[in-house]
């Protein structure tokens, strides 16, 4: 009976399909590595051709070093020529590179004409490039820099967004009228040449072709001063004061509910006024350097590029409502009218609310603390320790 039962299950063992054997991660990895669907006839180099190449290099790495090696030489000979006559010892060689650039080539010392030369026998005395003290000594070469961004961002509600942009987009119109580059807007200025009590009363409005738009003060002396008060150039060495920024944000946006001769929008649509084309790259740019100078906001790249109107760039930069949970959108207050027979809760609903609207909760709580169980089905640890 034994021998039958084992050759039973020899047979059913010699039937059963050969298990795969196990390959490991790395084999897996190194096959997929070499599988190609494509033929290695139809390659631009052949195989064995990159890789004695990698090996050995090609003919024009090996042309390249070549050269360098004789361009070496003829420097030393040169070299030699200067010393023994006695001229050009010590100038060194000036290139210019593609963009203008210019740049000294490093003199080649010869140790066996050199008579001060001593080559280095050890580490002590030679300099070590890219330890912490060698960086913190090169690091800007003690200059100061200031950032153009503000260190601290400013927050400003929908109607102050609305008075700064209309206070910067003024700025910028005028100077494209004068005949100046927008971009001189960014430039520092004095501390007492504030230009928001003009641009807050002056009035914007779309060009014929709704190319640009055009900007009108209410007199002459008002655009004079916004003129002034900019400068036509500013040297690199020159600093904006970030407290000169802090007031003219303050002072642009102050009174934002009870500003005189302004309305703005309290809503968070944009305004009628806000429909101008800033296609213009150079006044998109400018206003987009500006606001970030003086309030610190940043804009991704496609919410710059999208922008085509003022109105869309105030979109990207107003508070945005906050969000609503699901039961309180006017959609689903709508269908208390429209379907009586369906509740709509802010919160999830569990047996126990159910309990507690017919009045029964408060007799299966009774009950349940009485047969010391736990009152709300928890099993973690002390949960019936308040009801002892």
């Amino acid at each position: 009976m034994r021998a039958t039962r084992a050759a039973h299950q020899a047979l059913g063992l010699a039937a059963l399909p050969r298990s795969q054997q196990y390959v490991c991660r790395a084999c897996r990895a190194q096959a997929g590595r070499q599988f190609h669907t494509s033929n290695r006839d139809l390659a631009e180099v052949p195989f064995f051709q990159r890789l004695k190449h990698q090996i050995f290099g090609s003919k024009e790495s090996q042309q390249a070093e070549k050269s360098r090696e004789e361009k070496n030489k003829q420097r030393l000979e040169e070299l030699h020529k200067s010393s023994g006559s006695g001229s050009g010892l010590g100038e060194l060689e000036v290139k210019t590179g593609r963009h203008g650039q210019q740049y000294e080539v490093a003199a080649i010392v010869d140790p066996s004409d050199t008579q001060d030369y001593v080559p280095a026998q050890g580490w002590d005395g030679l300099e070590r490039v890219g330890s912490e003290e060698w960086v913190k000594a090169r690091a800007d070469q003690g200059e100061q820099y200031v950032g153009f961004v503000p260190k601290k961002r400013v927050e400003l509600s929908n109607k102050q967004w609305q008075m700064l942009l209309h206070h910067i987009m003024v700025e910028i119109l005028a100077l494209q009228q004068a005949g100046r580059a927008p971009g001189q807007v960014c430039y520092p200025r004095n501390a007492d040449m504030y230009t928001w009590r003009q641009t807050r009363k002056a009035a914007m409005k779309s060009a014929m072709n709704r190319a640009g738009a055009t900007v009108s003060f209410s007199d002459l002396a008002a655009e004079q001063f916004v003129l002034q008060a900019i400068p036509e150039s500013a040297s690199t060495e020159t600093v904006q004061d970030q407290q000169v920024l802090i007031n003219e944000v303050e002072f642009a946006v102050a009174d934002a509910d009870e500003a005189l001769g302004w309305k703005a929008s309290s809503d968070l649509s944009a305004p009628s006024w806000m429909d101008i084309s800033i296609k213009n790259p150079s006044v998109k740019m400018a206003l987009i350097k500006r606001t970030l100078q003086l309030t610190g906001k940043r804009l991704p790249d496609p919410a710059v590029s999208l922008s085509t109107t003022l109105a869309d760039l105030y979109n990207h930069l107003q508070l945005k409502e906050q969000p609503k949970k699901l039961a309180q959108t006017p959609q689903m207050q709508r269908i208390k009218l429209s379907a009586p027979n369906v509740k709509v809760f802010t919160n999830r609903q569990t047996p126990i609310h159910k309990e507690k609207e017919i009045g029964r909760w408060k007799i299966i709580e009774e009950e349940l603390v009485r047969r010391d169980l736990p009152v709300t089905g928890s099993r973690w640890q002390g949960a019936k320790s308040g009801w002892q």
